[in-house]
């Protein structure tokens, strides 16, 4: 009988980016999801996991009864925010809004796209549920030190982490220094340990020192377009930033037309005399879900995937993997599958 090792890895692991399968000029190899934005009448403080497949605010709120959007662009500095997003703080230098067309101050919009990875205010005429599809791309959080920062975070719909949670494995963010939206005006968290944080919210959060924190699990992959497979091998690094275990969880989520077949590839031993051996665990072309071993404090874990590209019906499949933890947090990794001997010429 087997028994699998996954490969470990020490924190301080680097990774050298490898040359990636070739996409065909032109085609259009992005992975793509929608995201369902819940938000209420007035002032709303929205997180987009996705960037929308076109840009223009007039076509990303399309058939949404929003009027106003507004995101902080430039630096920030300490007191760029006031509690009252319906005071005339857009004015103030760094910030690009929207203003609906139809809306006498339409003409003053400085806001010309709006991009996945990003938090917004969005002002709604009324309470409404819509759904935005956009291409799922790797991003990261990039913090100003010493400086309030709008931020937003995937996390689990139903079960989210508490914010001390999420942000317990930072030293720049481990205080109350956060404000979130209420009724229209931002207030401070008096007790982060006892307020969850919420899908698609966006919030301000004070960053204390330099930091590059992601969230408890880290999640990179040697390519910035997710996991892109061909002949070769990829794979994708798990890191551990909390002082305790998380149990990582793999699902497999097929999305528009075939998805890419994964298989896991593991080393195993047969007896304590024979030779680490690699196998590869086959997984089914549609969903699967693959519980991971408890990841300990402070360590990384490599987990290398292989695309039968010999079962690819086309030469450019795709595909998304959805990480989440027993914590509550969220990543949503591209896959890519290439098979160059389909390619048109």
């Amino acid at each position: 009988m087997a028994v699998w090792i996954w490969a470990a890895l020490g924190v301080t692991t680097t990774l050298a980016e490898p040359e990636s399968p070739r996409v065909a000029s032109g085609s259009d190899s992005a992975v793509y999801r929608t995201q369902t934005l819940s938000l209420h009448q007035g002032w709303n403080a929205v997180f987009l996991e996705v960037h929308p497949t076109d840009a223009e605010p007039a076509k990303v709120f399309a058939g949404i009864p929003v009027d106003i959007v507004a995101t902080f662009q430039a630096r920030p500095a300490s007191a760029q925010f006031v509690s009252n997003p319906s005071v005339d703080q857009f004015r103030q230098e760094g910030w690009g809004v929207w203003y609906a067309a139809d809306r006498p101050d339409g003409f003053l919009s400085t806001l010309f796209a709006v991009h996945g990875h990003q938090a917004y205010l969005v002002h709604a005429k009324e309470a409404f549920t819509g759904r935005i599809r956009g291409a799922v791309v790797l991003s990261e959080v990039r913090w100003q030190p010493g400086a309030f920062n709008l931020v937003g975070f995937s996390v689990n719909a139903t079960a989210p982490p508490t914010f001390a949670e999420y942000f317990r494995g930072s030293k720049a963010h481990t205080h109350n220094r956060i404000y979130r939206l209420v009724e229209g005006s931002w207030q401070r968290l008096t007790d982060p340990s006892n307020e969850a944080m919420r899908s698609g919210e966006a919030f301000w959060i004070y960053c204390d020192g330099p930091s590059t924190y992601q969230g408890p699990l880290r999640v990179e992959t040697l390519t910035r377009r997710g996991l892109v497979l061909g002949a070769a091998e990829a794979e994708v690094i798990l890191r551990n930033e909390t002082g305790h275990p998380l149990s990582p969880k793999l699902e497999h989520l097929p999305v528009e037309g075939d998805p890419v077949p994964l298989s896991i590839v593991v080393q195993g031993v047969r007896d304590p005399v024979s030779p680490v051996k690699r196998l590869v665990s086959r997984k089914p072309s549609g969903p699967w879900l693959q519980q991971m071993p408890a990841l300990e404090a402070d360590r990384s874990v490599r987990i290398p995937f292989h695309a039968r590209i010999e079962e690819m019906q086309a030469f450019c499949q795709s595909s998304l993997l959805r990480i989440s933890t027993d914590l509550g947090t969220e990543s949503w990794v591209p896959v890519i599958g290439i098979r160059e001997d389909l390619e048109e010429k």
